[in-house]
This record gives C-alpha cells, structure tokens and sequence, in this order.
C-alpha cells in the first residue's frame, strides 16, 4: 500500500515559521519529511525510516570521480520515478536543447541519471531514445513535491533485491545531483 500525503503551503522567502511536515512515504515502512531551506533552493528530506541495507558491492558500484555513485548496468528496464525540487534556480521541468539553453529540472535529472550509470553513453542526450515521460510540467520558478517520470533505465542486476522500495537506486542517482533536486524513489514500471 503506497500513502501520499500532501499540504499546499505557499513560502515566503522573509518568512520564519515552522513549516508543517509533509510524510512522503515511499512504502509504508518508510517516512519522509521535507522541509525547504530559508535562504537558498535546497530541500532538506529527512528520513524516520530505518537504515536501507548496505548499497551493493565495491564490484557492483563505484564514484564517477565528481563524487557521485555509478552502478553497473545489467539489463534495460522500463522504471518509474518520484522526484521533487525547488525550480527556482531552474527555467521549468521540460529540458531544452541547443545554444544559449537554461538549467532546466531535466536536464540536471539526464546527467545525473547518466553519471550513475542509468542512461547509455549512445543514449545521453536524446530523452526519447529512452522513452522519457513525466506526470506534468513545471514553469520557470515553480516547485514540486512529487512529478512522476517513466523511462527506460540501465539497472544493475538485482536492483530491487533487498531494496522493495527503490531507495539504494535512488541513493545513487541523488548522489550526482544537487542539493534542491532529489529523486525518493525508482521502482519497475508495472507497464
């Protein structure tokens, strides 16, 4: 059983009051709560969940050399993604391509997803070669707390084994990303 819960809150950038949490739990036995920094974009995610199990194997993963984690790929899967951010750093969710082209939310996600070893070296670059979908878009300055994305992801072998609820995917990709972006969870897409 899969519980979102949500509150819409509207934040001042002078403003210093106790935000209400927010519990994202990606499965049942796990809590999130998500609280927006006063001075910059980040989003701060704490985690009353126990401790994931240990990530895989130093043969199964290693650093990118920018401090991020990489997998192994084993095989391609079509997955899903929760991911939420604070867009204002960013000009939207949608990626835009070509000279004099701004930060975008999918753009950080492709690279990110790229350097943890999800998206092929022949693939990067080319959203649709990996069937890249998303729930919705978001304008220039907006944030969200939950936009779905669907794609066709290199996974290492037993991804899921010990991690039902897609964490140590995610884990990886987050380590290549910055601080007002995180991805709460990758799970294989029933479709």
């Amino acid at each position: 059983m899969i519980v979102i819960a949500a509150a819409s809150l509207r934040f001042s950038s002078s403003s210093h009051a106790v935000f209400p949490s927010l519990f994202l739990p990606v499965h049942t036995s796990r809590q999130f709560l998500l609280v927006p920094a006063r001075r910059d974009s980040s989003i701060s995610c704490i985690d009353f969940s126990p401790p994931p199990p240990p990530p895989p194997s130093p043969s199964s993963s290693s650093s990118d050399g920018n401090g991020g984690m990489r997998w192994e790929s084993f095989r391609k899967k079509k997955v899903v993604m929760r991911v939420g951010y604070v867009g204002t750093d960013y000009r939207g969710l949608q990626i835009q391509r070509g000279p004099g082209s701004f930060p975008t939310i999918e753009g950080e996600l492709e690279a990110a997803i790229f350097r943890a070893g999800g998206i092929h070296n022949g693939n990067f670059g080319d959203l649709y070669k990996i069937g890249w979908t998303r729930s919705s878009r978001t304008d220039k300055g907006v944030h969200s707390l939950s936009t779905m994305i669907s794609l066709k992801m290199e996974i290492p072998e037993n991804a899921w084994k010990d991690d039902l609820s897609g964490i140590l995917l995610a884990d990886y990709v987050n380590s290549n990303l910055p601080n007002n972006i995180k991805v709460f969870s990758i799970l294989p897409s029933q479709k």
